[in-house]
Formats: C-alpha cells, sequence, structure tokens
C-alpha cells in the first residue's frame, strides 16, 4: 500500500470540519468494523469523525457487536449532514447501487469489492483479492505505526472473520496475515461470543421454510424464500445451503415488495458467483448485483409478474449460464 498517498490524502482535509465515514447500506460486520476502525486513525490525525449507514441491521451479531464494543456507528436520518461534510466510504463505493448517495461530497474509497471510484475522490484503495475491508484498516494501522487497541482488533477480527466465513473463503495471505495481527489484540472470548451467536430463536423458522422450498439439481441449490425473510438472513440461509455435500453453487431469494432479493455462494472453480449474478441481472435488464467468486448478491429491481408467480423461472435464468462460467475464473 502506498501510504504516501493516504497522508497526502489527510493533508488535503480540514482538521476543523468533521468527516463522515460510510458504511454500504445495510451494513455488515465488515463494513461496522472498518469504519470503527478507520475512525480511531483519523482520530490520531485530529479528526472528528461521524460513522453513518442507511438501510437497517438485522443481525443479532452485528447489533451485539456494535453494542458490546460502543461502537458509535449512527443511522444517516439521525444526524444533520451538510454540503460541507467530506465523506469516506468503507467497503463500498460511492456510484455503487448499495451505497446512498448523501449530502456533502466524497472523498475517498476503502473498499475490497470489484468497483471502480469515480474520478472525482481525493484517495481511493481498492483491493478485490482481499477477504475482507477489515484487513486492509489493519494494514494502516501497521503503515502509519499507530498502535492498536484491544476494542478495535476484535471488532476487526470478527468483521474479517464473518466475511471470509473464517478464512474458508476468498481470503489471500495478507488476511492469514492481519487475522494473526487482530488475534494477538482481540478479546478472542468476545470474538467467539459474536460470531457463535449468530441466530435468534424467531430466526430458526427460516430454516424451516428453507428445507421446505429448496430444490437441488446438479450441483445447485435454489430457494425462494416466502415474502419477509430479512436481506440479511439470506446470507445465512445461502451459506447453510453450500454446506450440503450435494451443492456447489448456492442461490438463497425472497420476495421484498416489488422486488427480489438474492443471495449466492459458490465453491465451484468454474463459477464466479458475482460475475454470475451481474451476467443474469444485466443481461436480462432486470437488476443488478456483484460481489466476489465465492459469494454475491443480488436485485431483481423489475421482475415480470410471471416471475414473481412462478419462481423457478428465476432459477431457469440461472441454471442457463452456470455450465458456462469456467471462462469466467
Amino acid at each position: 500500500m502506498d501510504i504516501t498517498a493516504f497522508k497526502a490524502f489527510l493533508s488535503r482535509l480540514d482538521s476543523s470540519k468533521r468527516v463522515i465515514i460510510q458504511a454500504h447500506d445495510f451494513p455488515d460486520h465488515d463494513a461496522v468494523s472498518a469504519a470503527f476502525g478507520l475512525s480511531h486513525l483519523l482520530e490520531q490525525f485530529g479528526f472528528e469523525s461521524e460513522l453513518i449507514y442507511n438501510g437497517y441491521i438485522d443481525r443479532i451479531s452485528l447489533q451485539n457487536m456494535i453494542q458490546s464494543l460502543d461502537i458509535p456507528i449512527k443511522h444517516a436520518s439521525t444526524i444533520e449532514l451538510t454540503e460541507d461534510d467530506k465523506i469516506i466510504t468503507v467497503d463500498g463505493c460511492i456510484g455503487e447501487k448499495n451505497v446512498t448517495d448523501m449530502p456533502g461530497l466524497e472523498v475517498a474509497v476503502l473498499d475490497h469489492h470489484q468497483v471502480t471510484a469515480p474520478d472525482y475522490v481525493w484517495y481511493s484503495d481498492i483491493r478485490p483479492w482481499y477477504g475482507a475491508t477489515a484487513s486492509m484498516i489493519g494494514e494502516y494501522f501497521d503503515a502509519l505505526k499507530i498502535d492498536m487497541p484491544s476494542q478495535i482488533a476484535t471488532a476487526l477480527m470478527i468483521g474479517l472473520s464473518i466475511d471470509t466465513a473464517h478464512l474458508t473463503r476468498g481470503f489471500c495471505q495478507a488476511d492469514i496475515h492481519a487475522f494473526a495481527k487482530f488475534q494477538s489484540l482481540a478479546n478472542t472470548d468476545q470474538v467467539n461470543r459474536i460470531c457463535r451467536n449468530e441466530l435468534t430463536f424467531a430466526e430458526l423458522n427460516f430454516f424451516s421454510q428453507l428445507l421446505d422450498v429448496l430444490q437441488v439439481e446438479g450441483l445447485i441449490g435454489f430457494a425462494m424464500l416466502p415474502q419477509g425473510c430479512p436481506k440479511n438472513m439470506l446470507g445465512v440461509l445461502s451459506d447453510f445451503i453450500l454446506s450440503v455435500h450435494e451443492v456447489d453453487v448456492a442461490i438463497a431469494a425472497t420476495v421484498q415488495g416489488d422486488a427480489i432479493q438474492l443471495s449466492l455462494r459458490s465453491e465451484s472453480e468454474h463459477t464466479n458467483a458475482g460475475k454470475l449474478v451481474r451476467r443474469v441481472l444485466n443481461e436480462k435488464e432486470i437488476g443488478f448485483g456483484g460481489g466476489h467468486k465465492h459469494m454475491a448478491g443480488g436485485i431483481v429491481t423489475s421482475p415480470p409478474p410471471e416471475l414473481l408467480k412462478h419462481p423457478e423461472q428465476l432459477f431457469e435464468l440461472f441454471k442457463a449460464h452456470i455450465p458456462q462460467e469456467a471462462s469466467f475464473i
């Protein structure tokens, strides 16, 4: 990483004005922990920051992480943003569908997804080969020679662990190095407790619903959950589908209002989940999506009426592309 470029970016910021650190909409553990870590770094250089998100937080483990570590993240609607605010997006990028355009100027992007930062930002650090933005934040601490508090390390370790399925999905050597650093400083009892307690009793009902609708054809598992399944719960359910021995590609979906939310997982060397969801939704011009080789998400924004009535048609759209994915890797 070019720490000189980051320092040059900091020199352009006005320490008398607040900085807004914006996580992607409906944030996950990685987004929140990375925002938390970055806020501490900025504080060491005299910058006041606000952590914000749009959407909602519905995962009990993320709620527990925020509460137990006193992470001061707020919904964007609860603070008054102005055009004078300078915004840094973490684990997301302005211009992407999962990052709401807020009042203020977006000046930096720190992300591990396959995105392109707008030309007007002052600084961007995008590393899609990393398993988590948390790992990138850990490197900033090292490069700037700033001690990492245990509270920050605990959050970053949780973010990295959950985004990479405990270093079993989409990680690189840098993530392993970051994990070792976080582990040496974190409250591992707290990490384990938060990572283990992922579900509420009420959410167990979604697994029952999943088993009722799960279809497996070839090595593909597909489930259209009843309306009302939370967006972030889809990721848990697609992970569960992928844990089935006979499944290499998992697709979980649910109707949300007039749209269909999607979560994909892949452990097939021939199927890149991120490219698959983009190809299906973009080609049919019915929505958008993206992600990584092993996990992705999407939304069908304009589903034809027959698609809502007959969700098996959505399965057919994906099946038609999966056998042709070898060239995507």
